[in-house]
């Protein structure tokens, strides 16, 4: 189906969204804290055309007088040809072993490729580690900003029927599929303009993040722990997922904030609740409750879990990988003061 210029946005104009109250800020350090931060990006030129992958983060230990320190870094760069796969990553600190991701493309295979020539990052829970572990969904996302900038782009029938049911937004007759089914036009919502998430009192909040490059895609995360008492921690998780097309504000595509507490013995999940902040789609929130599934298990239990249970439309794929990001509290909870 051929869009006439505007047809696409008029249609969404027309349509119902998610919540659309993005997040301003951050919250402060706490005193006998360990916070994480990561970001990755994604540059995808055209379809067809190589990607640019840029990823960064880190671990920052404020001790109880506040002093901060940092146990963790890293980042990384990697290319892609035209096809999606790899032809160069590059790490910091150094890991060349990663050489061997050549060829290997960024959605199917690529965790279990980098877990194979890296375990011991994820044997430890390591900056990398995440980093490396984000590259997949970070490639679905920049699909999605790479098609805003498409008006005439629409999905391909086929690849709806994959995706139908596959979570809460996608679910057979929402407001997504609904649409499409209706109007044979995919519809491709504009989120939110993004607020700042920098901190006037304190530089330290996120690390340092370059200036996003137009038609990009960015997603942060941020992860907050620390001690609720002597029997229970306390864990904060945001992320945001942003894109800043060839003009206009950057705009936020999906943003969740989940809090839990756990057993400081063996890091199991005792509470979890999710906010979701910026959603496209009224049915997206209906995935939120998916998220007490968490309680019960393991920090380290909790990826497989998830892949293997976390699945249809109950649950949401970006709150999903979110749940996934907490296995970073194994290596956290070793610097904890």
């Amino acid at each position: 189906m051929t869009l006439q210029p505007g047809e696409r946005a008029r249609l969404v104009a027309s349509l119902p969204t998610g919540p659309q109250e993005p997040v301003a800020g951050t919250p402060p350090r706490r005193p006998g804290s360990v916070r994480r931060t990561t970001a990755i990006e994604e540059r995808w030129d055209d379809f067809g055309e190589p990607r640019r992958v840029r990823a960064s983060g880190r671990d920052l230990v404020t001790d109880l007088d506040g002093e901060a320190s940092v146990p963790d870094a890293a980042s990384l760069t990697l290319l892609t040809d035209g096809t999606g796969n790899v032809t160069e990553l590059v790490a910091e600190p150094p890991e060349p072993q990663l050489a061997e991701m050549t060829g290997v493309g960024v959605r199917s295979g690529f965790r279990a490729a980098a877990v194979a020539l890296v375990p011991d990052h994820r044997a430890r829970g390591s900056v990398l580690h995440q980093l490396l572990d984000d590259v997949p969904l970070a490639a679905i996302i920049a699909t999605y900003g790479l098609t805003r900038e498409h008006p005439e782009w629409n999905i391909p029938p086929e690849a709806a029927e994959r995706l139908r049911d596959l979570c809460a937004g996608w679910a057979d007759g929402a407001t997504m599929i609904g649409t499409l089914d209706a109007t044979e036009i995919f519809p491709i919502p504009v989120g939110p303009p993004a607020p700042s998430l920098a901190s006037d009192d304190d530089p330290l909040a996120w690390h340092e993040l370059p200036p996003m490059e137009r038609r990009t895609v960015r997603r942060v995360r941020r992860l907050d722990l620390w001690r609720a008492s002597p029997d229970e921690l306390a864990l904060e998780v945001y992320f945001r997922d942003s894109h800043l097309g060839p003009d206009g504000p950057e705009d936020v595509l999906h943003e969740y904030t989940v809090t839990a507490a756990l057993d400081p013995a063996d890091l199991r999940f005792t509470a979890v609740d999710a906010v979701a902040h910026t959603l496209p789609w009224p049915e997206c929130p209906g995935a939120l409750a998916s998220a007490q599934r968490a309680v019960g298990r393991t920090v380290d239990e909790l990826p497989e879990v998830v892949r293997l249970d976390f699945t249809g439309t109950s649950t949401c794929s970006h709150l999903n990988d979110l749940l996934r990001s907490t296995v970073a509290v194994r290596a956290m909870a070793e610097v904890l003061p």
